[in-house]
């Protein structure tokens, strides 16, 4: 009877704590590098955007509200893919926390480079 209610809690809480070490796992730096300074480098007509571009509160407001409607119909320079569509819920959660903890205001603030 007992290993009836353990069994499942034991079972959701090792499949939370595996989503949860796979999206810590990618780089965000790198995802950024990959997917955000291909279009937003120095002297891009996209404008250039680092972590350091904005502050953390700007960043989590760009990526709740504006990032979709701004970036809809953007096709990938090197794999001529949409954008968003490309990457996975865990690969935009990695870019975002690495705008947000290297942003203008954080710690550690920095670019992509």
């Amino acid at each position: 009877m007992y290993l009836r209610r353990v069994l499942p809690i034991l079972f959701a809480t090792t499949i939370i704590l595996a989503s949860t070490a796979f999206a810590g796992s990618i780089d965000g730096k790198k995802m950024f590098r990959e997917n955000c300074h291909v279009c937003h480098d120095k002297g891009s007509k996209y404008k250039q955007y680092t972590p350091m571009s904005m502050t953390q509160a700007q960043w989590r407001k760009f990526f709740a509200t504006k990032l979709v409607a701004s970036h809809k119909s953007a096709i990938h320079p090197v794999t001529k893919k949409n954008l968003l569509q490309s990457l996975t819920p865990e690969e935009m959660k990695a870019l975002q926390r690495f705008a947000i903890d290297h942003a203008a205001d954080s710690e550690q603030p920095a670019t992509c480079g």
